[in-house]
């Protein structure tokens, strides 16, 4: 059997369901775009997710870059980003008109708090706080508190979290504002889409009024208040976020078993320091949008990772590592801000040695025994190899 990275799940009798509407749709009995599916997917994510407001974007870049804009986020202010992200949570600072100041993460691959309190300066305007993975950064109610008092601005990048939460927390309530992802690869899909949450009814208002090209929203004829874009999600792709929303907890659940099957398979690795996976607290629950494990040092060569990969897919088993190269190491950014290898040197090491296998709605109980059982076999032939040397 061939198995993929990620595959976005719709049910069959989801399928059945969701094909009539569509064609109604197309026969123009209802709208393609600006009608009711948006609205009523809007809403419903705003109560899954327990937030007072949400508001549908076409992408999660868009989702940030508004987000950024909202909060006046602009030209001579920083915007503190991690490292461990994917090109448009540093994009989007840049695009209006701030900086990004790349910062370390933690052994959770999420922002390090202390590394973040160093670079906080007058310039300071935001931080984007990364889930990474699906888990929820361990300490964010103490960053939120520290950066409420300085009075900078934090965005959840929950593209990879929903779902997620801690101490009944789901993730999207954090933030000032928070965005979250239903591309493809993610855990529930409209193909390309976002989503902004708030607790703050006037901010979320002009997200919305921002996203549908800076349109007063209180007014009966069309005038626009504010400079905005077309960022607006169409109605078949809000249509298909409403079926998959439904299912988000049962494909969150699925995750967790496959998850958990692979932490029983290497608990001996685990309990060995060969290898290593995030901490997590009984109340930090993950969406597992990735699994990752870290190759310990001591135990492996810097070829290893590559022999793992090669060895897995020779299995048709695909693994893979998120994200490489680094934000800060990605070309538009090693030359606009004149940077190179050993800016971030814990990041840099973290990212060397780090795999993800295959998780998601596909992937079923017995695939995940079939992975994991071949994955420790070729760890424990390298580890053996290896201390013969």
């Amino acid at each position: 059997m061939k198995y993929r990275t990620s595959s976005p799940h719709f049910p069959k009798e989801d399928i059945e369901e969701i094909l009539p509407k569509i064609s109604e749709i197309l026969e123009g009995k209802g709208l393609l775009s600006m009608g009711d599916n948006v609205k009523e997917f809007e809403s419903s994510f705003s109560s899954f997710v327990g937030s007072r407001a949400a508001v549908a974007t076409n992408s999660c870049s868009s989702a940030l870059e508004i987000s950024l804009n909202v909060l006046g986020v602009g030209s001579g202010d920083e915007v503190i980003v991690p490292t461990q992200t994917f090109i448009a949570t540093g994009s989007s600072v840049v695009k209006v008109g701030a900086k990004p100041i790349f910062c370390e993460i933690n052994k959770n691959f999420l922002i390090d708090f202390e590394d973040l309190k160093k670079k906080i300066n007058k310039h300071t305007k935001a931080v984007v706080i990364v889930h990474f993975a699906g888990l929820i950064h361990e300490d964010i109610l103490n960053i939120r508190k520290f950066l409420n008092e300085k009075g900078i601005f934090l965005i959840e990048d929950a593209a990879h979290a929903i779902g997620s939460s801690l101490n009944g927390i789901k993730a999207g309530n954090f933030g000032d504002l928070s965005c979250f992802s239903f591309f493809s690869t993610k855990n529930m899909t409209t193909g390309e889409g976002g989503m902004i949450t708030s607790n703050n009814i006037d901010l979320s208002k002009l997200c919305s009024s921002i996203r549908n090209r800076g349109l007063d929203l209180d007014s009966s004829s069309e005038q626009f208040i504010n400079i905005g874009s077309n960022s607006r999600m169409t109605e078949i792709q809000a249509l298909l976020g409403i079926y998959q929303l439904k299912r988000i907890q049962e494909f969150n659940l699925h995750r967790n078993r496959i998850a958990e099957i692979y932490n029983q398979e290497l608990n001996s690795f685990f309990d060995s320091n060969i290898l290593s996976r995030h901490t997590q607290s009984k109340d930090n629950v993950s969406s597992y949008w990735k699994y990752w494990i870290s190759l310990e040092e001591g135990y492996f060569e810097a070829s290893d990772r590559i022999k793992i990969k090669e060895e897995m897919n020779a299995l048709s088993i695909p693994v893979d590592w998120a994200y490489s190269p680094l934000l800060h190491l990605q070309p538009v950014f090693k030359k606009m801000y004149d940077i190179s290898e050993g800016y971030l040197p814990f990041s840099e090491e973290m990212s060397k040695r780090h795999i993800c296998l295959p998780i998601h709605a596909l992937i079923s109980e017995e695939d995940a025994v079939f992975i994991i059982k071949k994955f420790s076999e070729i760890v424990s032939k390298l580890t053996q190899v290896n201390n013969k040397k």
